[in-house]
């Protein structure tokens, strides 16, 4: 099955594209934060 193997869990922050509705990067801003406070993972 495909759960018999390792696996990884991804979080980022994605900055720029089109799906949020605006083209590109914002040029006035300087940084991003994203804070993960809790992640549980179920077996």
């Amino acid at each position: 099955g495909p759960f018999n193997k390792p696996f990884y869990l991804i979080m980022n922050v994605a900055v720029g594209g089109s799906w949020g509705g605006m083209q590109g990067v914002d040029k006035n801003m300087t940084e991003a934060d994203m804070v993960v406070d809790y992640v549980r993972v179920y077996q």
